[in-house]
């Protein structure tokens, strides 16, 4: 039998095609900063708008990889402005094969799960099995439990878990094995704490207590055994042949709301701090290299740039309120 194609939402539709309209507009050439401005604006409105734009983004990168005369003639002929325009008229469109490719993408995937973080959120959950998640800003993931397995789907963002036995084990019997899975492997415990977090291209398990075992995707054996003080990235091709590393004292700091940082880089923390704000954070590469140290304030990232700011020599320039640069001072 066919499968059938999702149908969007008028919603999803109207902010796609916005999304879409946006993208032509940016890749112009010819977008000044008010243009800038009004984007950031409409990007910030709300989560729907962040949301389409992702997809947009998600999509129209995929043009460098068409093949065929489509590639050949509409996009190394017309610049980005006609790029971007193919990507309006695929994004804004009704055809249902976009529709179908949405529903089978990552970011959908993560769009649509049960259970979802916004940008500075973090939540805790106790699952039906008493193992307690905690989810970090900006994650998305599903809860399957069956017969056989206690599985997370982590489609996006970060967890804490700190997994419970099992009824079955408790009674004497086969407990089920409590897994998460991410887009680049599979994380199985072995009666463990521990933390997962998704990248783009790859992702990262860090272990707080006990171990845990790591089967990267298109990889054969029996996994890597991860232990207590320990993280490793998996994800082909970055994570091939890589073996565990020390993971730091301050793993799971953000849990209680905090970004600790020892000699960090300038613009990873700033990198970081972005994580849990809306709109863009951005760091001037000329501190970029800059190393940093202490703790600040996950639930007050204001607050926490201005502590960067009396400590370091550096200073947050604010071009609005969602899109803020840090610079040297």
């Amino acid at each position: 039998m066919t499968p059938q194609a999702p149908t969007l939402a008028r919603d999803d539709r109207e902010a796609i095609r916005a999304a879409a309209e946006w993208y032509a507009r940016l890749g112009s050439g010819a977008a000044g900063d008010g243009v800038n401005e009004a984007w950031q604006g409409w990007l910030a409105a709300s989560e729907l708008h962040r949301r389409a734009w992702m997809q947009v983004e998600h999509v129209c990168g995929q043009f460098s990889r068409v093949p065929g005369p489509l590639a050949g003639h509409a996009l190394r002929g017309g610049g980005s402005h006609r790029r971007a325009v193919l990507c309006s008229l695929l994004l804004a469109g009704a055809a249902m094969p976009l529709a179908w490719q949405l529903g089978h993408s990552t970011p959908w995937r993560a769009w649509q799960a049960s259970r979802q973080t916004r940008v500075g959120e973090r939540r805790p959950f106790t699952l039906d099995d008493g193992s307690l998640l905690v989810m970090d800003t900006d994650s998305a993931l599903d809860v399957v439990f069956d017969a056989r397995q206690r599985l997370i789907h982590l489609h996006r963002g970060r967890v804490l878990i700190a997994t419970a036995r099992d009824a079955g084990a408790a009674a004497g019997g086969v407990g089920r094995p409590f897994r998460v899975r991410t887009g680049h492997g599979l994380v199985e415990a072995l009666g463990t704490r521990f933390t997962v977090r998704t990248h783009a291209d790859l992702s990262q398990v860090a272990v707080i207590e006990d171990r845990v075992r790591v089967m990267q995707n298109g990889t054969a054996g029996d996994g890597t055994l991860v232990g207590a003080g320990q993280r490793l990235d998996f994800g082909l091709p970055a994570g091939a042949g890589a073996g565990p590393e020390p993971s730091g004292p301050a793993t799971a700091a953000w849990v209680t709301g905090s970004l600790v940082a020892v000699d960090m880089p300038l613009g990873e923390w700033v990198a970081e701090l972005g994580r849990y704000r809306r709109g863009v954070l951005r760091c001037d590469p000329a501190v970029a290299g800059l190393r940093v140290s202490g703790a600040f304030p996950l639930d007050d990232t204001d607050r926490a740039l201005q502590l960067l700011a009396d400590t370091f020599p550096v200073r947050h320039v604010w071009r609005t309120r969602y899109w803020v640069s840090v610079e040297a001072a």
